[in-house]
């Protein structure tokens, strides 16, 4: 497909996105429409972009506060998915045949995925809003920008992303890094090095836009080695499964043309206390980061119990410092392993809130930012409409 056809496809299918899918509240409604997702440098970047893949160093324990206990201390000398990290790529099998494309849906080994056509104007603009944020908020804060690519960039055969067109989703990261690199001292998180050397696991769900609970710990831990923070070990936590889930891309193909998922969580023993606040900032509730009850009608709503505005974990065994995790609901599942390592974390739906962002961080002395977007989310142009709204000045 040439590269002109490739943009006006992409432009066609994202605008309309933008006008029916993402006004949706996808993390609640797991039948909701494809699209409402949350999305290395280039020599010339001032920045390093993190990524653990082929890092012999273990993550520091710089900025550490000293109120942690000797248990997170120890949770993470070592993680056996270190070693898969440093290795090789996985080959995936030669496709015995090219799938089909079922109501705007890629069908590939009994697979729905979201089909991607993101190009560098739909980076820049996304990296042009990061600038606007970062210039907004200020030295004072500190902004983590991870950036995830969706399935189709990782888990399908190059013979097949070719077929239909479909980019690098890590040269699309990088040029959204490249908006922003040499003008703020944003981190980039670039997290397909990761993931492309798990992509032979579970770490996308099936028949849902979303990724499941594996890849965003892989996710996690590349922010950790960026942040300087110890990440928790998958063996020191509870592992939970929820079967015979039926995502939200299911509403647009058949569900004899893919398989089920089962959706993993990972819980923790730490007595963490989770609020989830009104989207003006007020009243208050007691919750839960992971809602066990979910059930096979909403599986990907076990992480936060889906899209909320504002939640907040205070976690007293964390490491004493507190962070916000800006997101939508492609970071629900990202948030539990915050909340698992660092003392107070604010989880905020930028598209919901409604109260002052940056006086929101002042009045709770935050001074640690992540933003967290897939590739779909920052190629779509209300996305970065709501994140824009986020600034008043």
């Amino acid at each position: 497909m040439k590269d002109h056809r490739i943009k006006l496809t992409a432009l066609a299918l994202l605008l309309a996105t933008s006008l029916s899918v993402f006004s949706a509240c996808s993390g609640n409604n797991d039948r909701s429409k494809p699209g409402d997702n949350s999305a290395q440098s280039s020599a010339e970047s001032k920045k390093e972009v993190i990524s653990d893949a082929g890092d012999d160093s273990k993550p520091t324990e710089s900025g550490k506060d000293e109120s942690s206990t000797e248990e997170s201390k120890q949770s993470t000398a070592s993680d056996p998915t270190d070693d898969k990290e440093k290795g090789s790529v996985p080959e995936l099998p030669e496709p015995a045949n090219m799938g089909e494309v079922v109501n705007g849906i890629l069908i590939y080994n009994r697979t729905a995925l979201e089909q991607f056509f993101g190009y560098d104007e739909l980076a820049k603009s996304y990296g042009e809003t990061m600038k606007k944020m970062s210039n907004y908020l200020g030295d004072d804060v500190k902004i983590y920008n991870v950036l995830v690519p969706t399935h189709c960039g990782i888990q399908l055969p190059q013979a097949v992303m070719d077929e239909y067109g479909l980019p690098d989703q890590n040269q699309y990261i990088q040029d959204i890094i490249k908006a922003y690199a040499d003008d703020t001292p944003i981190v980039p998180v670039n997290t397909y090095d990761t993931l492309m050397h798990h992509r032979d696991e579970y770490i996308y769900l099936n028949t849902d836009h979303h990724w499941s609970g594996l890849g965003a710990y892989y996710a996690y831990k590349d922010f950790c080695k960026a942040a300087g923070e110890e990440y928790v070990r998958l063996s020191d936590l509870q592992e939970g499964k929820i079967e015979g889930y039926y995502g939200s891309l299911t509403a647009y193909v058949d569900e004899s043309l893919v398989d089920p998922d089962t959706v993993t969580y990972y819980k923790t023993d730490k007595d963490i206390t989770t609020t989830l606040y009104d989207n003006d900032g007020t009243g208050g509730t007691d919750t839960n980061l992971i809602h066990s009850y979910a059930d096979s009608s909403f599986a990907y709503g076990v992480f936060l119990g889906g899209d909320n505005g504002l939640m907040v974990s205070k976690n007293p065994q964390g490491n004493g410092k507190k962070i916000a995790v800006v997101k939508e609901s492609y970071g629900n599942a990202f948030c539990p392993y915050i909340a698992y390592t660092y003392g107070e974390t604010h989880m905020i739906d930028f598209r919901y809130i409604t109260f002052d962002f940056k006086k929101y961080l002042k009045d709770n002395d935050i001074h640690e930012v992540i933003f967290i977007n897939n590739n779909m989310a920052t190629a779509t142009p209300a996305r970065c409409e709501d994140l824009e709204n986020l600034i008043l000045e």
